[in-house]
């Protein structure tokens, strides 16, 4: 699953943190990748920690990536699994050209097994420029991350792209890997963005050819779309047997 939270800020400005929980609740996922999380400077701080708190409710172990701060805490994305993650690499990807104007993003590559099997995961967040979510995409593509030899079998990319399947950024990943809103038969892919009314695919699972798809869901329903201003996107993959 995969899941940009807006902050856990629902329409209207209203705290969604209940309703974000019980989505994922609902959808009941062994991994999440969540965007757009706040967490306070240090775990015994004052401050919502909403990858903390949804990491608990839920029963799961967490990974967070800080990506900058934000007043007296900080702004970030994070990794959620029921079964254990080893933190492979963590990154905040370099500012496009040096300007320093945009927002900073970044990327966790975790690791974990199910039965048999290790699954690489790499999780991210892109910018919303151009320039910039080529410059990450190509970082991501490169020998640190998808093209590193450490790199398993069963790899999964998954995250908020800001990118629609038509954009250098997509194609570039899709080179790589493949889209499983593609690869399931007679599925029509589905947008995620706005959560109101979607028409935008900007949230991607990309996975390796190893991997089957056996299900891609979008939950459209009155709590998922007041929860935030993106929809999750829910893949449903087989590992070999």
């Amino acid at each position: 699953m995969t899941y940009n939270v807006h902050r856990c800020i629902g329409r209207g400005g209203v705290d969604s943190i209940d309703d974000i929980t019980e989505v994922c609740a609902e959808a009941d996922p062994d991994l999440i990748a969540l965007q757009e999380l706040d967490a306070p400077e240090t775990d015994d701080a004052e401050g919502a920690h909403h990858a903390r708190d949804l990491a608990s409710a839920l029963g799961m172990t967490l990974l967070f990536c800080r990506t900058f701060r934000r007043g007296v805490g900080y702004y970030g994305h994070a990794l959620l699994s029921r079964a254990p993650l080893e933190l492979v690499r963590v990154t905040t990807f370099a500012d496009y050209r040096g300007r320093g104007h945009s927002e900073p993003r970044g990327a966790i590559w975790a690791r974990t097994r199910f039965g048999e099997h290790t699954v690489d995961v790499v999780s991210t967040h892109l910018g919303v420029a151009r320039p910039e979510r080529q410059h990450q995409s190509r970082e991501l593509v490169g020998s640190s991350w998808l093209g590193s030899p450490d790199m398993g079998r069963f790899r999964i990319l998954c995250g908020d792209l800001n990118a629609i399947p038509n954009a250098t950024t997509y194609r570039r990943i899709a080179r790589r890997l493949r889209d499983a809103q593609r690869h399931l038969a007679g599925h029509r892919p589905k947008p995620t963005f706005p959560s109101v009314l979607p028409f935008l695919r900007l949230d991607h699972v990309f996975v390796s050819d190893e991997l089957r798809v056996r299900g891609v869901h979008v939950p459209m329903d009155a709590r998922a779309r007041r929860a935030s201003d993106h929809l999750p996107l829910i893949v449903d993959l087989e590992l070999p047997t």
